[in-house]
C-alpha cells in the first residue's frame, strides 16, 4: 500500500475514535449526575405485646379404654365407628341368657329362704310362750332361737347373691361411659370376650381439648416474675391466656388458657410442661395434632415500629437506612424487638418523623443524595394478645378466672394426664 494512503488512513481512524469518546462522555455525563431514587416512610406507633412460640400436642380431656366386665359372646354392636356417642348409649351387647338364668336361680333362692325364715319367726315366737309357762325345755328354746336367726342370716345372703347376678346381668350391656368421639371396634359380633381383659373400643373427649408444651426455664422465670415481688402471678392462678393455631393456619385464631404447670423442671432438657385447655365446639381438632402455641410475656405495651423489609444486616448487625433534611442517605445501626404482622419494633436509635428506606436501599450508600419517593405509613397492627390480656386482667380483679365455665368443665382433671 501506497505510505501516504497508509497515513491518511490512520488519521481517520484517529478521528473516529476521538468523536466517539467525545459522544460517550457526553451521553454518560447526566447519568452520572442524575440521584437514585428511594421509597421511604415514616415510623408509626402500636400497641405490642412480646410474645414466644412453643410446639405441642393436642390430648383429649379424658381417655377410656372400653373393656368387657361379662364374659360371653358379642351378639351385637349397635354404634357407627368414629361416631360421637352419648354417655348412656350402648355399644356392645353380650349375651345375656347364661347370666339371666342365674339371676333367676338367685330369686328362686331367696324366695326359698325367705319362707324358711317366716317358718322360724313363728316358731320363735310360740317358743318365747312357752318358755313362759315352762311347757319347753330350755335348750329346745335356745335351738328354736338359733334357727330363727340363721334362716334371717340366710335371706341376707341370698339377697345379695340375688344382687350380684343382676350386676353380672347389667354388665352384659356395654355402654359409653361418657359423651366424646368413638374409636373403632376391636371385637366383631360373634367373639368370645373375657371379663376384665378384652379391650372392646375406645373412647374420647373432644371438646374441650388440652395442649401440651414445654416452656424453656428462662421464659417461665419471666412469667412468674410478678410473684417475686409480691405481686400475683397469672400462672400461680392458672389464669394465663394462650392462642394456638394448627399446622394448616397462618393466624392464630383458637384461644385458650393455661391450666396446669408441671411441678419441676427438667434436668435433661431444661424445660417446664405446660397445659392450655381449648374449646372444640366443631369437633374439628383430635387429640394428638401438632399444633403453636403463643404465650405472651409481660403486659403491653407502646412501641415504635417499621416495616421489616426496612431492615438489613450487617455481619450480624442490624441496620436501617434513613434519608436525612438534605436527602443525604444516613447509616443507623439499630436494637430489634418483637415482630408483629409484618412490622418491626425498634427499640433503639431510631425516632417518629424520621425517614426510613424501605425500597431501593440495596443501590445506595452512606452519604449519598437521593431522590425520596414518600409512601403512606403501615397501619398499626392489630393485638389479639394484648385484648386476650386485657380481659383476662379484668376478670382477675373481679375476682374471678377467664374463661370460668372451660376451667369448670376441667377442674376435676386438672392434674391428672
Amino acid at each position: 500500500m501506497d505510505p501516504k494512503l497508509r497515513l491518511t488512513a490512520v488519521v481517520m481512524l484517529l478521528g473516529a475514535l476521538v468523536l466517539i469518546t467525545g459522544c460517550n462522555q457526553a451521553a454518560t455525563a447526566p447519568r452520572g449526575q442524575k440521584q437514585m431514587e428511594v421509597v421511604v416512610t415514616t415510623p408509626i406507633t402500636g400497641e405490642v405485646t412480646d410474645y414466644q412460640d412453643f410446639t405441642g400436642r393436642l390430648d383429649a380431656l379424658k381417655t377410656v379404654d372400653i373393656r368387657a366386665r361379662a364374659s360371653g359372646f358379642v351378639m351385637e354392636a349397635p354404634f357407627k365407628e368414629g361416631d360421637f356417642v352419648h354417655e348412656g348409649d350402648l355399644l356392645f351387647q353380650i349375651d345375656r341368657r347364661p347370666y339371666q338364668a342365674t339371676l333367676n336361680q338367685a330369686e328362686a333362692n331367696l324366695k326359698v329362704a325367705k319362707a324358711d325364715r317366716n317358718l322360724q319367726e313363728k316358731n320363735a315366737q310360740r317358743a318365747r310362750v312357752l318358755i313362759g309357762s315352762k311347757s319347753i325345755a330350755r335348750e329346745d328354746y335356745d335351738t328354736i332361737l338359733a334357727t330363727s336367726e340363721k334362716a334371717a342370716a340366710t335371706v341376707g345372703a341370698t339377697e345379695a347373691a340375688r344382687d350380684l347376678a343382676e350386676l353380672n346381668l347389667s354388665y352384659t350391656r356395654v355402654t359409653a361411659p361418657l359423651s366424646g368421639r368413638i374409636s373403632r371396634r376391636f371385637v366383631d359380633p360373634g367373639n368370645l370376650v373375657t371379663a376384665d381383659t378384652t379391650i372392646l373400643t375406645s373412647m374420647v373427649s373432644d371438646n374441650p381439648l388440652y395442649a401440651y408444651f414445654d416452656v424453656d426455664e428462662r421464659t417461665y422465670l419471666e412469667l412468674v416474675g410478678p410473684a417475686k415481688r409480691g405481686q400475683s402471678s397469672w400462672l400461680s392462678e392458672l389464669r394465663f391466656p394462650v392462642l394456638m393455631r394448627t399446622a394448616n393456619e397462618d393466624e392464630f385464631t383458637h384461644t385458650g388458657v393455661v391450666n396446669f404447670i408441671d411441678n419441676r423442671v427438667s434436668a435433661t432438657s431444661g424445660t417446664i410442661r405446660m397445659r392450655a385447655v381449648f374449646d372444640n365446639p366443631s369437633g374439628v381438632l383430635k387429640p394428638g395434632l401438632f399444633v403453636r402455641i403463643r404465650l405472651p410475656i409481660g403486659n403491653p405495651y407502646q412501641a415504635l415500629l417499621i416495616p421489616d423489609e426496612a431492615l438489613m444486616s450487617d455481619q450480624g448487625r442490624k441496620f436501617v437506612y434513613v434519608v436525612n433534611n438534605k436527602n443525604e442517605v444516613e447509616y443507623r445501626a439499630v436494637d430489634l424487638g418483637q415482630e408483629v404482622q409484618g412490622l418491626r419494633v425498634i427499640k433503639k436509635n431510631l425516632a417518629m418523623g424520621e425517614r426510613v428506606i424501605v425500597s431501593g436501599m440495596q443501590r445506595v450508600r452512606q452519604k449519598a443524595v437521593v431522590d425520596v419517593k414518600m409512601k403512606d405509613p403501615p397501619k398499626p397492627p392489630d393485638s389479639p394478645l394484648g385484648r386476650l390480656l386485657a380481659a383476662a386482667q379484668g376478670d382477675k380483679e373481679k375476682g374471678r378466672a377467664p374463661d370460668k365455665e372451660k376451667k369448670n368443665q376441667a377442674a376435676d382433671t386438672l392434674h391428672g394426664n
